[in-house]
């Protein structure tokens, strides 16, 4: 165990649970992305007739915030390998706050696009640092079992951004919404600057400038099964994400449901994720990772073989259609925290460098999936059903063939495999 500067106890590999209050503060530091999005989306229509412009525009808002995200991850956590956490934690933050406070003043859909990369970079500069320091205080099975809570704080935002967004939206406007975002901005600032302490040390950062500090992409791009496990990370979001995109259209179009019931649905599927992430995380010592990988792979494959039975034959019940739902959201809480733990552990060297290539990894299968699985539309649910077969198939092949014992530059204090 360490004890760092702010006096916030976190674990070496064997150490006692990290601190709760440095597990929220990370979690409110990944929690940038529901947010920014769920309870801005259903502002769409005012925003579209106040800056006088068009839906597609308004929409090229989502992109920019997601291109944007996606860069900050790969420029934030490099950076933190060569200059330590905080700094860029922090600085995360302030880029965040300063983008949602443009976008709040925004006027014209130009600069709304703009200042929406610029909270995306910052966003995703906080949520890969902060991804980093739990794999700088936790090793083993205790950095799984964290994953696995993140995770379920995690699903906790979408379910509980909409209906913020809606009330702010109601009660104020659209504007609102950004000055919202403003002050969780400043929260993670100053969330960051309390409650996190430099989990890097000196002697564990690497020197040099830009170039230096990208190279750690490289590196873990170079590491077998770090790929595997981020491809597995990666697609099972791709199959989860295809869900997400098309159920409206398959509950609501084709099988009949009514919107009240389909939205008690759906947060009864995000709400099945967060309980089985922290039950994921009771069973981490009981049960290996990577078993619990193999389980979630296989329930999410049966899933979606229920899911194609229940919508491309015809006159099957609706709970069929639902059951397959249910099982592929569900499965998601074995998969993602443990194979994010696993392939951090194998490169935990350049910590920074693997988060922003996880990050990214699920960002771009999320930006591929929901288009090609929503494509469909209420006609037909073809293409929603080949992505997620796509996607668990991809999964499986990577687990299997990827994620095989080290290659020697890894040496893990914890039980791992």
């Amino acid at each position: 165990m360490s004890v760092p500067e702010s006096g916030t106890r976190v674990a070496g590999p064997a150490g006692p649970p990290v601190a709760a209050v440095l597990i929220g503060t990370i979690a409110l530091q990944t929690a940038v992305p529901p947010f920014a999005t769920d309870m801005y989306t259903p502002a769409f229509p005012r925003v579209t007739a106040d800056l006088a412009t068009t839906a597609s525009l308004v929409g090229l808002t989502l992109t920019a915030f997601f291109l944007g995200f996606a860069a900050g991850q790969l420029a934030g956590g490099p950076w933190s390998d060569q200059r330590g956490r905080r700094l860029p934690l922090i600085v995360g933050g302030l880029v965040c706050l300063l983008g949602a406070a443009g976008c709040a003043l925004a006027p014209t859909i130009w600069v709304l696009v703009a200042a929406r990369v610029v909270q995306g970079a910052g966003g995703g500069i906080a949520s890969a640092v902060a991804r980093a320091v739990i794999v700088d205080v936790a090793r083993g099975d205790q950095l799984a079992r964290l994953m696995s809570v993140l995770q379920a704080l995690g699903g906790l935002a979408p379910m509980i951004a909409p209906v913020i967004g809606a009330l702010v939206i109601t009660v104020f406007g659209w504007r609102e919404v950004f000055w919202s975002l403003t002050g969780l901005g400043a929260l993670m600032v100053l969330t960051a600057a309390w409650f996190v302490p430099e989990s890097l040390a000196p002697e564990r950062r690497h020197g040099g400038g830009l170039r230096r500090s990208l190279s750690g992409v490289g590196e873990v791009l170079r590491v077998r099964s770090f790929v595997g496990f981020t491809l597995v990370q990666s697609f099972a979001s791709f199959t989860m994400l295809a869900y997400v995109a098309n159920a409206a259209y398959v509950l609501q179009d084709m099988k009949g449901m009514g919107p009240i019931p389909y939205s008690l649905f759906f947060a009864s599927t995000a709400l099945a994720q967060v309980l089985l992430s922290l039950v994921n995380a009771r069973l981490i010592g009981r049960f290996r990772p990577r078993a619990m990988i193999a389980v979630g792979l296989s329930t999410s494959t049966a899933g979606v073989a229920a899911l194609m039975l229940g919508v491309l034959l015809w006159h099957t019940p609706l709970v069929l259609t639902c059951l397959g739902f249910l099982t592929i959201m569900a499965s998601m809480a074995f998969i993602y925290g443990n194979a994010g733990a696993l392939g951090a552990m194998r490169v935990t060297h350049v910590a920074g460098a693997a988060a922003a290539v996880q990050g990214v990894g699920g960002a771009l299968a999320n930006a591929i999936s929901a288009p090609l699985a929503s494509s469909g539309g209420g006609r037909t649910a073809v293409p929603m059903i080949a992505v997620m077969m796509f996607g668990s198939v991809v999964s499986i092949l990577s687990f299997r063939l990827l994620t095989g014992p080290s290659n020697g530059r890894f040496n893990s204090p914890g039980r791992l495999a």
